[in-house]
């Protein structure tokens, strides 16, 4: 986990289809390409004991530890090892309350015991918040000073180490002058380097003369690469994934999010690559997309596609045009909407037929009427195909009537309607949706395409339910 490798999504036949954590600004880098000045810079101003202790600084913790009950819980415990600070970002769990420490530190303990050294501070340096929406000191450098780490001068390292604990602080992009306070953070650095022997006396007078002139910056351009931003498919299947292994091992998401981003894993996705890439380019095709009157949203859309023999989704889309970022609103499988008459075969014909109440052939009458729904109002539901009087239920299916499914399922009922809906995948489903609207696909808050898509397959596979 803690070498930063990239988490990748692959289809059956091995291909790449997608990463996980490409929503960040961040470049790794192997610890042979970091210049020892830069290490010694972030071990001298983050954690000088870094090498001798287990994870956690016993002196610098007690002295927190004291701090903390002195100010009656009210102050930061600090004293964070380059460890514990690793531990923080990977679980993305940074409240101030003794329960989430006491888990740190025993987190910091175990890395410090199963990872080298180099192994940790490796990590550390690769995925620490460094500017703007940038992560890990080779984004970093690029940002700052348009170079390479591996071309950093002492200054310039000194300085990317000083910012660790504030980096909007010391953006020297920012609309104010900060260089006052980046030459005196700097020179923080500078003589914590000196006074723990990692740079020579006369290294330090030599920079601390230099530093004015020395430390100039040249903002590099930072932008996402669009060529890492994962179909919707992908991020279906990351969001899966993060809900599953937050809920089976009882963390949170940030940190499962974080965890997968880390972690190297190889996740086998169920997606048609060529399907999924025709669906694509339709979805950008601009005869769909109509403005709004005032130009600020257009028309929307989403598809989905399940193998019925295997239950695989090889395809989805979750909106029109171009997609811009990793992990955006996905209409497939996040969106809930009514369904209309789409439910009529799912909620009534399906648990109707199941429970003997209706056959293929049963005679129904389609006449204006009226019902007491499950609150007591009156409910009128109309036709959109005018009435037509004693129909079998196949008729009644082939115009799509509205009368005989709201009187199937009043003899059915609401419930017991939503336990076969629950059977066949859909899960969103409350308790407002107890009620005769159901059979004609008035809800609440609506379902997924995801969940409709899937209950389908109940008809098509011919499932016992």
């Amino acid at each position: 986990v803690v070498r930063g490798i990239k988490c990748i999504s692959v289809d059956s036949n091995n291909n790449i289809v997608g990463q996980i954590g490409t929503e960040r600004n961040r470049e790794n880098i192997d610890f042979s390409s970091i210049p020892s000045n830069l290490i010694n810079a972030y071990i001298s101003i983050e954690d000088q004991r870094f090498f001798s202790h287990h994870g956690i600084d016993v002196k610098r913790t007690g002295a927190a530890i004291l701090s903390y009950f002195k100010n009656f819980g009210q102050a930061s415990f600090g004293g964070s090892t380059i460890t514990q600070q690793l531990v923080k970002n990977i679980t993305g769990d940074d409240s101030n309350s003794i329960k989430r420490k006491i888990k740190e530190w025993w987190y910091a303990f175990t890395l410090d015991v199963y990872y080298s050294k180099e192994d940790i501070l490796l990590a550390y340096l690769n995925i620490i918040y460094t500017g703007p929406n940038i992560y890990g000191i080779e984004s970093a450098t690029n940002y700052y000073f348009e170079k390479e780490v591996t071309d950093l001068n002492l200054i310039e390292c000194a300085f990317l180490a000083g910012i660790t604990h504030s980096p909007y602080s010391y953006n020297p992009f920012n609309n104010s002058d900060n260089t006052q306070k980046i030459q005196k953070r700097t020179l923080v650095v500078l003589n914590k380097m000196h006074e723990l022997g990692f740079i020579t006396q006369s290294e330090y007078d030599t920079a601390k003369n230099s530093l004015p002139e020395e430390l100039k910056f040249k903002k590099g351009t930072i932008s996402k690469n669009t060529l890492n931003i994962n179909s919707y498919h992908t991020d279906a299947l990351i969001n899966e994934i993060i809900s599953d292994f937050s809920e089976k091992y009882n963390v949170s998401q940030t940190f499962a999010l974080n965890y997968f981003s880390l972690s190297g894993s190889r996740i086998y996705s169920t997606v048609n690559v060529e399907t999924q890439k025709i669906l694509e380019k339709e979805f950008k095709d601009p005869k769909y997309i109509i403005q709004s009157v005032n130009n600020d949203t257009h028309s929307q859309s989403a598809f989905i596609l399940i193998d019925n023999s295997t239950g695989y989704v090889i395809a989805c889309t979750g909106g029109l045009g171009e997609k811009t970022s990793s992990r955006s609103f996905n209409r497939a499988t996040q969106m809930k909407r009514q369904t209309g008459s789409a439910m009529k075969p799912i909620a009534v014909l399906i648990p109707a037929m199941a429970q003997k109440i209706i056959t293929n052939v049963t005679l129904l009458d389609d006449t204006p009427s009226s019902f007491i729904d499950y609150k007591c109002n009156l409910y009128s539901p109309i036709n959109y195909d005018n009435y037509k009087g004693q129909i079998t239920l196949r008729q009644a299916i082939e115009t799509s009537q509205n009368i005989p499914f709201v009187k199937i399922m009043e003899q059915l009922t609401p419930n017991t309607s939503i336990k076969y809906l629950r059977k066949m995948g859909i899960t969103s489903l409350n308790e407002n949706d107890i009620n005769l609207s159901l059979a004609l696909g008035g809800l609440d808050e609506g379902i997924s395409p995801l969940e409709l898509a899937g209950a389908y397959t109940t008809i098509s596979n011919s499932r016992n339910l």
